[in-house]
């Protein structure tokens, strides 16, 4: 189940300006991530993660929809890109 944010704040985390992809992570920088970092991460920053792990389960239409799931979504979709990008051996 997917938990939605309020408009208000589904507007203001579009209207931020989303990390470039030269900026964004790479699946090494994913798999070295600790709790701590993870949980200091905007928002833009955790959805950006969450796309460059390419999850191979995460379907392309619930990717488009990143901006709309609340933070607790978006860190537990981090620390399983983590798990993913050291299980591939990055």
């Amino acid at each position: 189940m997917m938990l939605l944010l309020p408009a208000e704040k589904i507007a203001k985390r579009l209207q931020s300006p989303q990390p470039n992809r030269s900026q964004s992570s790479t699946k090494e920088e994913i798999a070295e991530y600790r709790d701590e970092e993870i949980s200091n991460l905007s928002d833009n920053k955790l959805i950006a993660a969450i796309r460059a792990a390419q999850l191979p389960y995460l379907s392309q239409r619930f990717e488009d929809r990143l901006e709309y799931c609340d933070r607790d979504i978006l860190v537990r979709l981090v620390h399983l890109a983590r798990h993913c990008c050291r299980n591939q051996g990055h």
